[in-house]
């Protein structure tokens, strides 16, 4: 390997550890290293990186700037980018929700632009179409659909989009405009980890030949590994009729940059643009990813992690809750506890996610925990304790 451009001399390393900027970012990056101990309320799994990743990210940060602009697959007179790394990246997602052999995607910012892109998708197919989603998808999909005609579906008490109400819509628009069907559907609710039931709306669709174009958000649960004992995974994609899903990989994954995996069974239309070369097919147009360090790392936690190491923390956090007899509420093989949010202090120190939550016309404040094979039994041992001080 080459060596790194930006390694420094001993003595720079001791000026900038005692600069006024080495001290403030030694004093962040402590105070990091013990919140992220304590940290349960974001999905943010915290992996340790291998040697191997730590130095590919440093070989990036010291290489020659690399722009992945324009198409996955194409490639103009601007050679200096890492989209056959990317396109790896790509296969390893395909072939992990069964995608098929024809597909296409690529490495986005993140998980608002995987989904702004699977609505994209979806209209450019169906554009006489209306937008489905439930209340309890991703904020971002909310904000896409302001572009678009759309439905927002209510959710059952447990979180999933209720299939009845969606039904109902599909129905109604199908018989007056002949409107096909796009829709959001999400594996893994941001605040209960609920699944939309992908197969039971497929199957209806079907039997009534009504046209849709259906995008799965799998932000948190998509990143979990296919080897993982009693885990929500997402399989079989294509064969369900989905046409597109997305990842993110700062989430389960552990990457410590914010990026997204946007993969769909079909390439989308778009314009060729003679500046670059190629077509202009993503959303964001130019990106710039740590390729290699990235696909290592996806690689090592995708087929290296022990099965029983999703569940093992999850098992051992529901016992406590149970011992301890506090309510909470968790998804079927989901690693999200919800419950009663405590006292300020508890939820500070925590770092719970609030919110409300109405339940027979009266509103309830819920507060809920992730739990991540990065969690210590220590620190979920006080996290139970106070939730049960709270309940005194």
């Amino acid at each position: 390997m080459k060596e790194l451009r930006f390694q420094l001399p001993k003595k720079l390393q001791s000026e900038l550890v005692s600069s006024d900027i080495g001290k403030e970012a030694t004093a962040f990056y402590e105070k990091t290293g013990k919140s992220v101990k304590r940290m349960f309320g974001y999905p943010a799994h915290h992996v340790t990186l291998s040697p191997h990743t730590q130095y590919l990210l440093l070989m990036h940060y010291s290489a020659p700037f690399s722009n992945n602009c324009g198409d996955v697959e194409e490639r103009g007179n601007y050679d200096m980018d890492t989209k056959d790394v990317e396109k790896n990246i790509l296969r390893l997602y395909a072939e992990k929700f069964g995608m098929g052999e024809e597909f296409w995607g690529y490495v986005t910012s993140g998980g608002s632009e995987s989904n702004s892109c699977g609505i994209t998708l979806a209209f450019n197919k169906y554009p006489n179409g209306i937008l489905y989603y439930s209340q309890s998808a991703h904020y971002s999909v909310e904000k896409y659909a302001r572009l678009y005609p759309h439905k927002e579906i209510p959710t059952t008490q447990n979180d999933e989009m209720n299939v009845e109400a969606l039904f109902a819509e599909i129905a109604k628009n199908w018989a007056n405009n002949r409107s096909p069907a796009n829709l959001v559907l999400t594996h893994g609710t941001t605040k209960f980890g609920a699944c939309d039931d992908v197969d039971k709306i497929v199957a209806f669709l079907k039997e009534r030949e009504i046209p849709c174009y259906i995008h799965v958000d799998a932000a948190l649960f998509g990143g979990i590994p296919n080897n993982q004992t009693d885990a929500p995974l997402l399989v079989n994609a294509k064969a369900r009729g989905i046409d597109s899903v997305c990842v993110s990989l700062h989430k389960y994954v552990g990457f410590p940059d914010v990026h997204s995996v946007f993969v769909s069974t079909k390439k989308p239309e778009s314009p060729s643009i003679a500046y670059i070369g190629q077509h202009d097919t993503t959303v964001s147009g130019s990106r710039s990813i740590p390729a290699f360090a990235l696909y290592n790392h996806i690689r090592e936690q995708v087929t290296g992690r022990p099965q029983d190491e999703y569940i093992e923390n999850v098992r051992f956090f529901e016992s406590l809750l149970q011992k301890q007899n506090i309510p909470y509420h968790r998804a079927p093989k989901g690693n999200i506890f919800v419950f009663d949010a405590p006292s300020e202090q508890t939820t500070k120190r925590f770092q719970l996610s609030t919110f409300t939550e109405t339940v027979n016309g009266k509103e309830t404040a819920k507060a809920h925990a992730i739990i991540f094979p990065h969690h210590g039994k220590k620190e979920m041992e006080e996290l139970a304790k106070a939730l049960k001080e709270n309940l005194k």
